[in-house]
């Protein structure tokens, strides 16, 4: 199993170079594409959105009108596409547009895909044929981005990986320091920890995350069987078990992810239906907002 397909939501913001940076590493190191998906909101949809008044007079300094949202987007489009050129050049990363290729190459190679429509409409055909979504975060308590978050999680069927803005210079994601994992046995975690499998071969270090609830028995023990699982996969790793107290599990995972001296951590995302939309679960919520690492989830 590895790594051949990677989507990249790149809006162009400066906050997410380092998303950009992670994607063009990873597709160098397994030899991957890396499509750098930008996605324009239509201008007859911003009024729904955000009110034309308020947009308008952001982009034009008046009620503005949908030619100057175009011509926004158009601006926006190309410092993106700029942008990744840059940062693929300066990886010695092919670049080509998504009109110009000819199958694979073999070889790392970056592909820019401009597209115009809303992120729920065309973010889940195309994640679904990539091997991991990487998404970039504005802050850490930002929540802007949400939507491209949740729809690459329960819309896709894909991993997603996560990653937090850095005020200094852009920096990839270190494959080969330490890795935390969340670990409950449910599906989800199950699914984060298999897809997660080609990177966590690259880590030097791997503690696995067993947070105790309150109430649990002496029988608790969702670490069943893991260890085996992991030796057959050639995967050594220190299982630690860790009491909740009167933390949330979300605050239990990060603090021992933290304590840990974790550069990235797997988990499970999970997710809850209310009123036919999904809506992120506490200890998923709670990390992706307080998390100052890059977080790799699944669902």
């Amino acid at each position: 199993m590895s790594i051949k397909s990677i989507l990249c939501v790149y809006g162009g913001a400066l906050f997410e170079q380092n998303a950009l940076c992670t994607a063009l590493s990873l597709a160098d190191h397994f030899k991957a594409e890396a499509r750098f998906l930008h996605i324009s909101i239509p201008p007859d949809v911003y009024p729904e959105l955000y009110g034309m008044t308020l947009y308008g007079q952001a982009v034009t300094g008046d009620a503005g009108g949908l030619e100057s949202i175009a011509e926004a987007n158009e601006e926006q489009r190309n410092i993106a596409q700029t942008r990744v050129i840059a940062a693929a050049k300066a990886g010695n990363i092919a670049f080509s547009r998504e009109d110009c290729l000819d199958g694979a190459t073999g070889a790392a190679i970056a592909v820019f895909c401009p597209v115009t429509a809303r992120t729920r409409h065309c973010l889940p055909p195309v994640g679904r044929l990539a091997d991991l979504i990487v998404i970039g975060r504005e802050t850490s308590r930002f929540a802007g981005d949400l939507e491209t978050v949740m729809c690459g999680l329960f819309d896709t069927g894909r991993p997603v990986l996560v990653i937090p803005h850095a005020d200094d210079h852009p920096t990839p994601l270190c494959l080969t320091r330490k890795v935390a994992v969340a670990w409950d046995g449910s599906l989800p975690a199950a699914r984060a920890l298999y897809h997660a499998l080609p990177l966590l071969r690259q880590a030097d270090q791997v503690q696995i995350i067993c947070v105790r609830p309150t109430n649990a028995g002496t029988e608790f023990e969702p670490e069943g069987g893991l260890a085996h699982w992991l030796d057959l996969h050639e995967l050594t790793a220190h299982i630690h078990r860790v009491e909740r107290y009167e933390r949330t599990s979300g605050e239990a995972i990060l603090s021992d992810a933290t304590a840990f001296g974790a550069d990235w951590l797997v988990m499970g995302a999970y997710g809850h239906n209310h009123i036919g939309e999904m809506i992120l679960g506490g200890a998923t919520n709670h990390i992706l907002k307080h998390s100052d690492m890059p977080v790799f989830l699944a669902h």
